[in-house]
């Protein structure tokens, strides 16, 4: 059985406080005096700051709350080493910590920002490479932001099997990203339909 140093329940705790930061809500009620969740899925999220009307702090946004969970991660790993039963509580109480922030009376977004911070830190930034463009294709080919979500984190899982960028084991990896995606499956639920809406292209005929 793993044993879990005093430093690594610190730090585990420590990621769960900083998820639950509520980044974007601050900065709609501060920068654009406004609730972001007066807009599209009612989420406090990255991607209601844009549709609020900013797309400057829609980046900054972007930028703080994908931070919260990949700086103490990151430090994590750099100085402390952990292990990877540290490394997978870390995940979870990302998830746990914006999903449902005590700061917002146990409600959340839907984690994407910080499931973001959360694997570009463990992957030294390879995720990106995966996710980004599997988001972009999802987004460009169908309308369902549920499904793009979904599908654009998956892509990691697959790419785990074939290439391991980090000293954690793959195993450890995959059941990590599985949690994660279960996690993201559940606060989507609601927003998944039976048919998949693919855009329509303009033809020059």
């Amino acid at each position: 059985m793993t044993n879990i140093s005093i430093s690594e329940i610190i730090i585990i705790i420590s990621v769960y406080f900083s998820s639950t930061i509520p980044w974007a809500l601050i900065i709609g009620k501060i920068k654009l005096k406004d609730d972001i969740r007066n807009y599209g899925d009612n989420n406090p999220g990255t991607v209601n700051v844009f549709r609020a009307g900013s797309i400057l702090w829609g980046f900054i946004t972007a930028f703080l709350e994908i931070s919260k969970s990949a700086i103490p991660i990151i430090f994590a790993i750099q100085i402390f080493n952990i292990s990877e039963i540290t490394m997978l509580a870390c995940v979870i109480t990302a998830l746990l910590g914006h999903g449902y922030s005590p700061l917002l009376n146990f409600k959340g977004g839907k984690s994407l920002a910080v499931t973001a911070g959360s694997w570009l830190a463990i992957t030294g930034g390879e995720a990106f490479y995966i996710m980004a463009p599997s988001l972009l294709i999802m987004k460009i080919i169908q309308k369902n932001d549920a499904l793009t979500s979904t599908i654009g984190f998956a892509s990691l899982f697959f790419y785990i099997l074939i290439r391991n960028p980090t000293t954690f084991s793959s195993e450890s990896l995959l059941i990590g990203i599985l949690l994660n995606l279960i996690f993201i499956i559940f606060k989507h639920r609601n927003d998944y339909t039976l048919k998949i809406n693919f855009r329509r292209f303009a033809s020059n005929d």
